[in-house]
């Protein structure tokens, strides 16, 4: 399908770096030719500034015309390379998706986890002891934790009378100043 990247560049990326640089080469060939030929015009007939002035014009608006079809070349290229880029992303998405454990019941962390972390009863004891230890209700080694929901309560406690504190600590500092 798509060439194999080599040292990170992706396919046709030199090709859209030389169409983009082109771009400039556009706005001064143009001038330059067009002013170039009404000159040689203006010598054949005699009518110096006439034929040089259309041609300068001219030569501009090729010069536009010229960047304006490049422009339009680079956005559809690189629309395309998104499009690959994201359906690469799906794909590869999609293939995790099929990789990943069938068990649904498990959290998403355990199933990341799921090899090494302790399982059942034994895991729901360990998340408590840490919910305890969080909650200063436990200390590390304590053996057996804390009934959760004082656990959880403390944390909540302690959060409220933070957020208390920072309200009416913050104009207590300023009196004392």
């Amino acid at each position: 399908m798509t060439p194999e990247k080599k040292d990170g560049a992706q396919p046709g990326q030199f090709s859209l770096l030389g169409t983009a640089s082109t771009m400039g080469l556009h706005m001064v060939s143009g001038p330059v030719v067009g002013g170039g030929l009404g000159w040689l015009v203006d010598e054949w007939l005699g009518s110096w500034p006439v034929a040089s002035g259309v041609g300068l014009l001219l030569g501009l608006a090729a010069g536009f015309r010229n960047v304006w079809l490049d422009a339009r070349y680079l956005e559809k290229k690189n629309a395309e390379r998104d499009a690959e880029e994201k359906a690469r992303r799906e794909r590869e998405r999609a293939e995790r998706e099929k990789a990943r454990p069938a068990d649904a019941g498990k959290s998403a962390r355990r199933a990341f986890y799921a090899d090494a972390a302790p399982q059942g009863e034994e895991a729901d004891k360990k998340e408590d002891a840490v919910a305890s230890i969080l909650a200063g209700t436990a200390v590390p080694g304590d053996g057996e934790p804390d009934d959760p929901e004082e656990s959880f309560e403390a944390i909540r406690r302690a959060l409220e009378e933070a957020a208390d504190g920072k309200h009416s600590g913050a104009g207590k500092q300023h009196e004392h100043n």
